[in-house]
């Protein structure tokens, strides 16, 4: 039978490693702040959205894992991106909508990287009852398909970004930076640059109608 006071400790130590770290995007990619904004158009296309998430931290020797659990969050920001920007008439997450969209736009967003090196800086910090402050990335790439009806591939994009966290008891004034929001932030910023790229590209169709104006004679 476990000890109390040792499972008091436990607890302390776990609630310890929680606080005392702080998440920041490395900004690997250009902030993304001109993404044109297509509400001025009255025909737009509808799109669905395929989304996966998938993990990969075997330094690339197993296939990654599909994760469902960070899909909600994922579809938060693709949703609040696509009403930012105004870009299409409708939008859906749901694949039994998928033959009534015009287009469907396949985002896979990756984490990658070796737990090797994760677990090593835990464990100096968690030895040195965190006083010694170490460091952690987690790598995402974002790998996006355009496709139309007949479901031909019309673009690929890709786009890669990190955030870093720290771990160590000196962090205790910055525990408000969370990984969730720095994974936002970098995820939003792809997001824009997607959304971005394909409105340079022209491929989506739109069109405005224009309103005659008769002059008085």
């Amino acid at each position: 039978m476990q000890h109390p006071g040792l499972r008091l400790t436990y607890l302390a130590c776990l609630a310890l490693m929680v606080i005392s770290c702080a998440a920041f995007p490395e900004n690997k990619m250009p902030l993304v702040t001109d993404l044109p904004d297509q509400s001025r158009f009255t025909t737009k296309p509808s799109v669905y959205f395929a989304i996966r998430f998938l993990t990969d931290l075997s330094g690339g020797k197993d296939p990654p894992s599909e994760n469902t659990l960070p899909l909600p969050r994922i579809r938060d920001v693709v949703e609040r991106v696509s009403k930012e920007a105004s870009m299409f008439g409708s939008y859906t997450f749901e694949s039994f909508e998928a033959t009534k969209a015009d287009y469907v736009l396949q985002i896979e967003i990756t984490n990658y990287g070796s737990v090797g090196g994760a677990v090593a800086a835990g464990l100096i910090t968690g030895f040195t009852f965190f006083l010694v402050p170490s460091a952690v990335s987690d790598n995402y790439r974002l790998d996006a398909k355009l496709l139309n009806r007949n479901r031909d591939v019309l673009k690929t994009y890709s786009y890669d970004d990190a955030i870093t966290t720290w771990l160590g008891i000196w962090l205790l004034p910055l525990a408000g930076k969370t990984p969730k929001d720095a994974f936002d932030a970098i995820l939003e910023n792809m997001t824009r640059a997607l959304f971005r790229d394909l409105l340079r590209d022209q491929i989506l169709p739109y069109s405005q109608l224009h309103s005659r104006v008769y002059a008085e004679s």
